[in-house]
């Protein structure tokens, strides 16, 4: 069965098979109920009624979302009251009119003109056509480019009906209209205009139906919450009253409690042969991301600055943003370096072949809890957290799980639908178990003769440089995630970002330093001063050019494809030598006041949660932005404070699931594995005892 596993999971990586589909949120709202409530009998009659009441129109009006200011600075969006127009009730004698929120798109070649309410009808629209001159409308259609890249990044598809490199340039307004008419009908009474608009989507009250996702998520964490409950009342009642020691309690009894958990996850000290260096840069690698997910989120959003934001990507001061997605390199270095570093040395090559399905299941067993915990939230909780205007975006995340969860617990999703995963980060862990399952490969190779080992890591970086060189020059990628003045963007997020061949080199680089730190483990190293300062600037230089390489990419008047090709096939691997040398001096002893910093204790609790932050980032942010009443204004200063607060949201969302998801279950898998608590038998088979040494390594280092 595993081997049926392997190969299909290996076909996968070395098959490209790109399907672009849209998925809209058919089962997060209940379109049903869209359709039930029109009537265009009762809307007749109440559209009537509202021509006669100037005073319950008004409600409508003041409601809907009028021509944004600020469009000569970027602004193409009006989102009205939202929460305003689902609580207009009104109740006649024979009228029950109430309010229902629909967002519209009005094409700008129709004219602003020509949407103004009736006592803004005198105004010329010639006079609005001579404000959009030639530069005002490129910088446009660059903010509309971005917004188009961001929702297919985010959503696995865009605004626009067609995947044109400009989509067309629309208002987006919020309008309120009678629960029974259609937007359409309403649109022409409200605002005296008489053309087609494009609705996108409407609102009602309890318009969030429950669906399946919602009852295993009630089941399942009804439970885990009930067990943990009674394990930490036994914890407590043990602790407290019968004041016995934590290592006297019964480790079964006690395996969900909080209290117990919470010691374990904020106990400080590092046994032996711990890589210190790495909890900091593991953490803050993990910030660098959630940093960098706000501002990528925030440019999704309507802005009322756009045109500021557009110039935004091509300041200096936000390269240090703009280069976030080389954490995900860093997660991958990091990745390869511990698969060589838990393995290699502590069994031989016969004990590893007998025992490869462990070596799987003990990586895919303490990924799964919660992975899957965070898809059920994201499936049903998170969807009822809050509202507002513009939390179809949620709605689609939502729906994305709810369809695609079986693709992100077999870590496949970046090959098949790529363009839409569940919880967007984690095409990174279907690249990061893509990469480990095929491991062994080199893995293999790494037990006997040195020369072998070297050989079989060598070709491994040269032939994936090797790809992905070739891979890129032929297809002639852009060299950023988000660049607002380049195009193709669904081939660079699907057959490039993505895509496993074209990221394994830093998992690659990442076992070189491994195997090479696991042969000078126990031998006394001492190098030049002159070759340490040497490589500490090398690395810095490599680090600073994979950093401030984005800048010229991101102007204007950039067209250098070589320099892209250049970037997209180097780059990461750049980084990844320059990371691998860090941790190498670090953990030798020539890294100084860096090691201090990034082995300081602060850094060991972010460190430990760093999984759960990753998985659960993403939708605290999206939840954020859902819950917006406005279009977002953007500057560095509110951003960052975002982040921060995203940061901490963050932080103690993860700590709650470590404790009451993550620790229990790794504590369980130890038992199934015969390292239970409960017993200090030797393990009663040649298996067990080799897992669990892969087990208690892999616990040091991380």
């Amino acid at each position: 069965m595993c081997q049926i596993i392997f190969v299909f999971i290996l076909l996968l990586v070395t098959t490209k098979a790109t399907v672009y589909n849209e998925l809209e949120f058919t089962s997060a709202f209940d379109n049903e109920l869209y359709e039930r409530v029109i009537d265009d009998q009762k809307c007749e009659e109440q559209l009537e009624y509202l021509a006669r009441n100037f005073s319950v129109t008004l409600e409508f009006i003041d409601s809907s979302g009028k021509i944004p200011n600020g469009i000569l600075l970027g602004n193409l969006a009006d989102f009205g009251n939202y929460h305003q127009c689902l609580g207009i009730d009104h109740l006649t004698d024979d009228l029950h009119i109430e309010g229902k929120y629909c967002m519209i798109r009005v094409p700008l070649n129709l004219g602003i003109g020509s949407i103004a309410p009736s006592r803004f009808s005198n105004v010329d629209d010639n006079y609005y056509a001579s404000v959009f001159d030639e530069k005002m409308i490129a910088k446009l259609n660059h903010l509309n480019r971005v917004k188009n890249q961001a929702d297919l990044m985010l959503n696995g598809k865009t605004l626009s009906s067609s995947r044109s490199s400009t989509p067309a340039l629309a208002l987006t307004l919020g309008v309120c209209v009678p629960k029974v008419c259609r937007s359409t009908q309403v649109f022409n009474v409200l605002y005296n205009s008489s053309f087609a608009i494009s609705e996108q989507y409407c609102r009602l009250p309890n318009d969030k139906p429950m669906s399946a996702a919602d009852y295993v998520a009630i089941a399942i964490f009804s439970v885990i919450l009930l067990i943990t409950i009674i394990s930490t009342s036994y914890t407590g009642y043990q602790v407290f009253v019968l004041k016995k020691e934590y290592s006297e309690l019964n480790p079964f009894y006690s395996l969900f409690s909080v209290q117990t958990n919470s010691k374990m996850l904020f106990y400080t000290k590092n046994p032996t042969g711990t890589i210190e260096c790495m909890d900091g840069i593991r953490a803050i690698s993990m910030f660098w991301v959630v940093v960098g997910h706000t501002y990528f989120l925030s440019n999704h959003l309507y802005l009322t600055n756009g045109i500021a934001a557009l110039q935004w990507f091509r300041l200096f001061t936000s390269v240090w943003v703009n280069s976030a997605p080389l954490a995900v390199d860093t997660f991958l270095t990091l990745s390869g370096l511990l698969c060589v570093y838990t393995v290699i040395g502590k069994i031989n090559q016969r004990q590893f072949l007998k025992t490869l399905h462990l070596f799987y299941l003990n990586r895919l067993l303490r990924m799964f809890p919660l992975l899957a915990a965070v898809i059920l939230l994201q499936a049903s909780f998170i969807h009822r957290l809050s509202d507002g205007p513009v939390w179809t975006n949620v709605a689609t995340a939502t729906e994305q799980c709810r369809i695609r969860w079986w693709a992100a617990l077999l870590h496949v999703q970046n090959y098949i639908r790529p363009l839409i995963i569940c919880l967007g980060p984690t095409w990174y862990l279907s690249v990061d178990i893509q990469l480990y399952v095929v491991s062994p490969l080199i893995l293999l190779w790494l037990f006997g003769s040195k020369i072998f080992a070297w050989c079989s890591l060598v070709a491994a970086v040269f032939i994936s440089l090797g790809v992905t060189s070739a891979y890129c020059f032929i297809y002639n990628f852009r060299g950023s995630v988000i660049n607002p003045f380049r195009a193709n963007e669904e081939n660079y997020l699907a057959d490039f970002y993505v895509n496993t061949l074209t990221r394994a080199a830093p998992f690659f680089i990442g076992m070189v330093f491994g195997y090479l730190m696991q042969q000078l483990k126990e031998k006394t190293l001492q190098l030049k001063q002159s070759f340490i300062a040497a490589a500490w600037a090398l690395a810095f230089a490599f680090m600073a050019f994979c950093i401030f390489s984005v800048y010229p990419v991101l102007q204007v008047d950039y067209d250098n494809q070589t320099f892209d090709n250049i970037l997209n096939s180097y780059m990461r691997s750049i980084w990844a030598l320059a990371l691998g040398w860090l941790i190498f001096a670090c953990h030798r002893g020539y890294g100084g006041p860096i090691n201090w910093f990034l082995s300081h204790q602060i850094w060991k609790v972010p460190a430990r949660i760093s999984y759960a932050m990753f998985l659960i980032h993403y939708p605290i942010i999206m939840v954020a932005n859902g819950s917006m009443t406005s279009p977002y204004y953007f500057t560095d200063g509110h951003t960052i404070y975002r982040a921060m607060s995203d940061v901490m949201f963050t932080f103690g969302a993860a700590l709650v699931l470590c404790i009451i998801i993550d620790i229990p279950f790794s504590i369980l898998l130890k038992f199934l594995i015969g390292k239970g608590k409960k017993s200090n038998r030797k393990p009663k088979s040649e298996s067990q005892t080799i897992i669990v040494k892969i087990t208690e390594n892999e616990e040091k280092v991380n």
